[in-house]
């Protein structure tokens, strides 16, 4: 079985600001690292989406605690870094289809986000990140006079 990438149509659709928005998901959802031990990749999938307050990024890492999880900010760029373990003494497998080791995923954070609201939270299996937004830059309605 191969995997292969998805095909990206959103620059045919997409033109302008919402480039931006294009290349940004091209970056965070490029091809994880390689495992150096088994050359085979374990995946951590990822969503990413906004709301009127928040950008969210999502991570399925299954049999991974919170200790075994790093989040970092540098420079603007948002890291996660996952590393799955077989335990102290892995068994003596007759199959295996389950991958081990570290999988790091990257996102260069837009300027509408504030860096220092960055928090992290696993539950079942599922990493949550939340970042606000700059609150200049969220929605906000403007009151309209009449004179």
């Amino acid at each position: 079985m191969s995997r292969t990438a998805p095909t990206n149509r959103l620059p045919q659709t997409l033109s302008g600001p919402l480039s931006e928005v294009d290349s940004l998901l091209n970056h965070f959802f490029a091809a994880p690292t390689r495992n150096a031990m088994t050359g085979a990749a374990w995946a951590a999938p990822a969503s990413l989406w906004e709301a009127d307050e928040k950008l969210f990024v999502e991570l399925d890492v299954p049999g991974v605690d919170a200790g075994s999880v790093e989040v970092t900010i540098e420079n603007g760029q948002l890291s996660i870094t996952v590393e799955r373990t077989a335990g102290e003494e892995p068994p003596k497998y007759v199959y295996n289809e389950r991958r081990f080791g570290k999988v790091t995923r990257s996102l260069d954070l837009p300027d509408t986000v504030d860096p220092d609201s960055i928090e992290a939270d696993l539950k079942n299996g599922v990493l949550r990140v939340s970042i606000a937004k700059r609150p200049e830059t969220q929605p906000r309605k403007i009151e309209v006079r009449q004179s």
